[in-house]
């Protein structure tokens, strides 16, 4: 049985609806205008010859503070020109930063990732504006380091200062020689071994410990094993149909758990006849294409508007982690999803 309403209560109706769409509307662009960085934000530029690999989301800091990060980079109009690097900066932190200041790009941790340090400037200048022109300053890279050494080598080769004189006895000469070859091929070596871990697990700037990353004692681990033969095409990490329609209905067994759970989503796969190092490789390879398949199509990473909770994908070949022991389910190769919930 339905009721037609009257004119005053479809008027009364209507305009609790518009209210509500207000209300929503100025909520809505009442945070957007805040932003990440607050209301008092504000945006500095520098611009440096070479970026040396900084790029959108590079992180900037004062003072060993994290204070903002890159936003836009502004490529030169003509070769040879500066390039000019947006930076935003929390409104919390502007205070800090004066028109003298001076921005610098720095390697962070053993990998080399790229880091904007900026020296607040002295006290007695003024504060800094928005859009204002920050100065740069380069540093040496490595290679820069070398080729002076080089070039310092090559004086005393031709007798040039003390050092040089010293270099008339050939034996002195070859061993300096020796040493300095040694440390370039010693630096190389030390490059090539940190290229490949930059192909391990890492989280902002560190190698993560398989150990640590699974054994925790102050959490509860809920684990979900899938076998790796129904979800992947043979002996690869692309995902199949059916293993698609697998991770769906996973997916809603991983947002179940409190917003603030960590996330391990870990490959295993016996030994057989490949080398561990393949297994480690190939286990790797299929935990990544999972949580990539998860975070796009259901947004696992996400815990809010703007928050997001950690993620991590992991090889671990046929190494057996305490908790990871095979089930009567799965007992093969594996993607094992781990979630660990904290207690209390």
């Amino acid at each position: 049985m339905t009721r037609n309403l009257n004119s005053k209560q479809i008027l009364l109706l209507g305009c609790t609806i518009l209210a509500s769409l207000v209300l929503f509307g100025a909520a809505f662009f009442s945070i957007g205008s805040r932003g990440w960085y607050g209301r008092d934000s504000i945006q500095v530029k520098t611009s440096f010859n070479d970026i040396k690999g900084v790029d959108v989301g590079t992180r900037a800091r004062i003072q060993g503070i994290d204070a903002g990060e890159v936003v836009a980079i502004i490529p030169p109009e003509t070769p040879g020109k500066p390039v000019v690097l947006e930076i935003k900066i929390q409104g919390y932190h502007k205070r800090l930063i004066r028109k003298d200041a001076i921005v610098s790009i720095a390697s962070e941790g053993l990998l080399g990732a790229k880091v904007l340090e900026i020296i607040p400037g002295s006290p007695a200048s003024v504060a800094v504006e928005n859009n204002d022109l920050l100065a740069s300053r380069n540093n040496p890279e490595f290679t820069e380091i070398l080729g002076e050494l080089s070039e310092t080598l090559a004086k005393i080769r031709k007798g040039e200062g003390s050092l040089g004189k010293l270099t008339q006895d050939s034996k002195l000469y070859d061993s300096l020689v020796q040493l300095a070859n040694q440390s370039q091929q010693t630096m190389q070596a030390f490059q090539q071994d940190a290229d490949a871990l930059k192909k391990m697990p890492i989280v902002r700037g560190y190698v993560e410990d398989p150990m640590q990353m699974i054994v925790r004692s102050n959490t509860d681990m809920k684990r979900k094993s899938i076998n790796s033969a129904d979800i992947f095409e043979s002996g690869s990490a692309i995902l199949n149909a059916e293993g698609k329609k697998i991770l769906d209905k996973a997916s809603e067994w991983l947002m179940g758990f409190p917003k603030d759970s960590d996330v391990v989503i870990a490959g295993l796969m016996s030994t057989g006849a490949n080398e561990r190092e393949t297994l480690r490789l190939l286990t790797r390879q299929q935990a990544e294409a999972v949580t990539d398949y998860l975070k796009n199509n259901h947004g696992i990473h996400k815990s809010g508007w703007w928050s997001r909770r950690k993620v991590n994908a992991i090889g671990l070949g046929d190494k057996i982690y305490p908790g990871l022991e095979p089930t009567a389910e799965a007992n093969g190769p594996r993607i094992e999803l781990l979630v660990f919930v904290n207690r209390g």
